[in-house]
């Protein structure tokens, strides 16, 4: 088992982060028996106290069961529940954010695309609204308020495709898509999303499933473009 050293601060959430991390890289195996208290107080160098309070939050998290005399074991993980618990551990490092454009551009471009051929009057009328939301949020530079939309518009054109699993990955990857466009905003500032988004909904509303995935992969190629040149 690959432990790292811990550093002497925030001891307990080092010790639950790495250990959360041993089951989603399947280091921890469903059913397996979790070494003893005083094996993982070893391993990590630090009380078992420290590990008892690890254990007991993955219990929360229903990733771990304690059995009486018999110790700990990794459970079954229900995917659904759990992944947008577990995919913060690896949402890490200094490539994090191109690696989330990199995702939302072949996965945007593409549901625009569809969106364009399969929507229906009510799926304009709410991604209007939603461009309408950004405008006001941008009014009251509210940047919570503008990434809220902003999210929630790229989140609708994945429902509009019809596709289940683009659907599902989206739902799952919520959470890590929302701190992505936060920093997005922050950064960038509102324009440029408000003029792509403008843009790519007159596409899909007549049906230019072309030119919206066009349109869609430039706008997120403009943020990838950004960050490379702020990394440099």
């Amino acid at each position: 088992m690959k432990i790292q050293p811990i550093q002497k601060v925030n001891v307990g959430e080092q010790v639950f982060q790495q250990m959360k991390k041993q089951l989603i890289t399947g280091e921890w195996k469903p059913g397996d028996k979790l070494p003893s208290e005083n094996e993982l107080a070893d391993l990590f160098n630090v009380s078992r106290i420290t590990i008892r309070q690890a254990l007991q939050k993955l219990s929360a998290l229903d990733l771990v069961e304690t059995r009486l005399g018999e110790g700990s074991f990794v459970k079954e993980i229900e995917v659904e529940r759990s992944l947008n618990e577990l995919i913060p551990t690896m949402y890490l490092g200094g490539q994090s954010q191109s690696q989330v454009i990199e995702f939302r551009e072949i996965i945007d471009s593409e549901s625009a695309r569809l969106a364009a051929k399969r929507a229906e009057k009510e799926d304009i009328e709410e991604l209007r609204a939603l461009v309408g939301e950004m405008k006001r949020a941008q009014k009251n530079e509210d940047n919570k308020g503008y990434a809220k939309s902003d999210l929630a518009f790229h989140i609708k054109i994945g429902e509009m495709t019809k596709n289940p699993l683009i659907i599902k990955t989206n739902s799952i990857l919520r959470d890590i898509l929302e701190e992505s466009m936060d920093d997005v905003i922050r950064k960038m500032g509102f324009e440029p999303g408000i003029y792509y988004h403008e843009k790519i909904l007159g596409a899909i509303e007549n049906g230019e499933a072309s030119l919206a995935m066009k349109l869609m992969r430039e706008h997120i190629s403009k943020n990838e473009s950004y960050f490379e040149e702020e990394n440099k």
